[in-house]
């Protein structure tokens, strides 16, 4: 029996292979890089979740080490329509095996490290902590909130 609010995993050499091609695709626009994951094999919605919240669950365990203790339990994006949609990123495949990844990798190296690096240096979480670092601020204890500036991926968020 399948119980409906469990969300199908996303296997880690699957993660790995899209982080690979989300760290060759940084430089494009996002409609490219959600374009160049659907040529290899992941479905719209998998790549919208893929190219926004896999940076997002890299993030993490850095923002960890430097001190952040708590994360908002909802990511927001706003939807072509203006309307605001809040969803759980633990719901989010993508993000769940994305952070199980990235947690693994920092333990033990499970993947390309400089492709770890590139994507979760491309995370805005990850930009704001450093900004806040470089004014003298500390992190320790310190709260995240994510917001996900595409409108694409609204409708593509698991609720």
């Amino acid at each position: 029996m399948k119980w409906p609010w469990r969300r199908k995993q996303m296997s880690e050499p699957r993660l790995i292979h899209a982080a690979d091609t989300i760290s060759r695709t940084l430089d494009l626009s996002e409609e490219e890089q959600v374009a160049a994951l659907q040529r290899e094999g992941f479905d719209e919605a998998e790549a919208y979740r893929l190219a926004t919240l896999l940076p997002i669950a890299f993030s993490r365990p850095v923002l960890e080490d430097l001190g952040v203790q708590h994360f908002d339990p909802e990511i927001s994006a706003y939807d072509v329509d203006g309307t605001l949609v809040r969803a759980e990123p633990m719901r989010q495949p993508e993000y769940a095996g994305g952070l199980r990844l990235a947690r693994r990798h920092r333990k033990i190296g499970v993947m390309d490290h400089e492709v770890y690096k590139r994507v979760c240096g491309s995370s805005a979480d990850i930009d704001a902590a450093s900004r806040a670092l470089n004014e003298g601020a500390d992190l320790v204890g310190a709260t995240v909130s994510s917001a996900l500036a595409s409108v694409k991926v609204a409708g593509h968020l698991i609720r």
